[in-house]
């Protein structure tokens, strides 16, 4: 399973797979639960990278 910890380094793997979106914009999917994450205390957030492919693909 690949995860990563924190918005800053989704951006990064975003830019990377070339599919950029800004923090405010995943910030914003996070407070509306629009995106797959764990946050498994405050101020923490996880996201699985195979779950953000699945998303992207419209399939989650």
């Amino acid at each position: 399973m690949r995860k990563v910890r924190g918005v800053k380094a989704l951006v990064e793997y975003l830019q990377f797979i070339n599919c950029p979106m800004s923090e405010a914009t995943l910030y914003r999917l996070v407070k509306r639960k629009e995106i797959p994450f764990n946050r498994p205390s405050p101020g923490v957030l996880l996201f699985n990278l195979d779950k953000i492919d699945r998303w992207l693909d419209g399939e989650s």
